[in-house]
């Protein structure tokens, strides 16, 4: 299938455009709320909430981040005591990263946040154009997972 090219309307443009849009508005909404925590401190909490203990490598892999990027991501996490480092028994020069009891007590305040932002990005789509629009952004990732 061959695309006639605008940058206006190029998947890569609205969807970084759309990323962008979306972080800084759950930047600025963390900020208001005293919460210092960004976007992407916010996605690594999740993944950590979700899966549990995980290397500081398969961490950057799901969040498709350079080994520095998420250093000093995890850093800045790790100065709020929202997670912890320790050696991997399994491997002694990996880092398992765990998240804290205290990370909970934010994540509620955070999640309701996200929710409302999510909410706001969605006005005026159906939930058929919510499935198509996830489904579109899935088979992107899948193809350029399969492309990597």
């Amino acid at each position: 299938m061959e695309f006639d090219y605008d940058h206006n309307k190029s998947l890569g443009y609205l969807s970084g455009l759309a990323s962008r849009m979306l972080s800084n508005r759950l930047a600025a909404r963390f900020q208001a709320a005293d919460i210092d925590m960004t976007a992407e401190q916010w996605g690594a909490v999740l993944i950590l909430l979700n899966g549990g203990a995980i290397t500081q490598g398969q961490l950057g892999e799901k969040l498709c981040l350079e080994k520095s990027s998420v250093s000093r991501l995890l850093e800045g996490l790790e100065r709020r005591d929202w997670i912890v480092r320790t050696k991997n028994p399994k491997d002694s020069r990996q880092k398992l990263v765990t998240p804290t009891p205290k990370v909970l007590e934010t994540v509620e305040h955070c999640s309701s946040i996200a929710r409302a932002i999510l909410k706001e990005a969605c006005h005026g789509m159906t939930e058929e154009d919510l499935l198509i629009c996830q489904s579109a952004l899935l088979r992107i990732i899948s193809n350029l997972n399969e492309g990597a």
